[in-house]
């Protein structure tokens, strides 16, 4: 197999083979004259081809020097796409967001940031709080966002704020069930995402036993939880932040009139495996700095 010796040759035959000519090749290149030809005798004896005919007019390929010309090109401009696809990588950021923390969070602070860093791009993967569980999170995004109690091996966690829960429902479905003691929620549908844990360490926490017929449902994601709750289906436990504005604007109530502690928060995670880029710190930075569920 050949050898390149010196991949300066094969940039100056390509601009050689593209102007035909030599005093034009070495305008491109911005070198001489007597620089370009060295390097395409130099190529040619390395390869024991000719790679160019030369006449009145200037330079014209050889059959051998077409092809390579053809080839030449072609990995050129894989290289040119690699360049520019690793520069605004530098620039861009994989972010695995969840669709609610997004809407409700990220949305109400971002413009903050975009105007001090305008030229910060910012690539948004949504997530049903399973980037922590995925085998190469770090082909997914650089850092994102994750609901849970933090311990997830493999990631630098930093945890956001604590949260404070509520249980919550809609009024219609409240007048149907009678929900004045917290033991009379085992009389309803427990409405939950992929957090069944959260109604676990509730139940626990508050000394109550679940009933082996407990009513529940699985839903989607956040969103849907928020508008099966709202549309009576059951109730939901929520960060109470997350349904502030339906909890003033009467589309859900609050059965208890309290708030709840639990293990469970929003982090922000990095995989290990991820060496962030300078705009990748930097969302990292702002996220950090501007952590509050106000």
């Amino acid at each position: 197999m050949y050898k390149i010796r010196n991949i300066y040759s094969i940039q100056v035959f390509s601009a050689a083979s593209e102007m035909n000519n030599i005093t034009k090749a070495a305008q491109l290149l911005n070198i001489s004259q007597s620089s370009v030809s060295y390097h395409i005798k130099k190529l040619e004896t390395d390869l024991s081809v000719a790679l160019f005919q030369r006449g009145a007019n200037g330079l014209n390929l050889t059959e051998e020097g077409a092809l390579l010309a053809e080839h030449v090109n072609l990995g050129l401009g894989h290289i040119e796409h690699g360049i520019e696809k690793i520069t605004n990588r530098a620039r861009s950021v994989r972010i695995a967001l969840l669709p609610m923390f997004s809407s409700r969070w990220v949305s109400a602070h971002l413009g903050s940031l975009l105007e001090s860093n305008p030229e910060l791009q910012l690539s948004i993967h949504n997530h049903s709080n399973t980037f922590a569980t995925m085998e190469n999170a770090e082909n997914f995004a650089d850092l994102g966002i994750q609901w849970g109690c933090g311990n997830w091996k493999n990631f630098d966690v930093t945890k956001l704020w604590s949260e404070k829960l509520v249980v919550v429902c809609s009024p219609d479905y409240l007048k149907l069930h009678t929900l004045k003691e917290l033991a009379d929620i085992n009389n309803c549908n427990l409405l939950h995402v992929d957090d069944e844990g959260m109604w676990a360490e509730w139940f626990l926490a508050n000394k109550i036993t679940s009933a082996t017929t407990q009513s529940k449902m699985m839903l989607q994601d956040r969103h849907f939880q928020l508008s099966s709750t709202i549309n009576g289906l059951g109730v939901s436990l929520f960060a109470s932040w997350l349904v502030k504005n339906e909890l003033e604007s009467g589309e859900l109530v609050n059965p208890f009139k309290r708030e709840f502690d639990t293990s469970f928060a929003y982090h922000l995670i990095v995989p290990n495996k991820i060496s962030l880029s300078q705009s990748a710190r930097k969302f990292k930075s702002w996220v950090i700095n501007t952590r509050t569920c106000t």
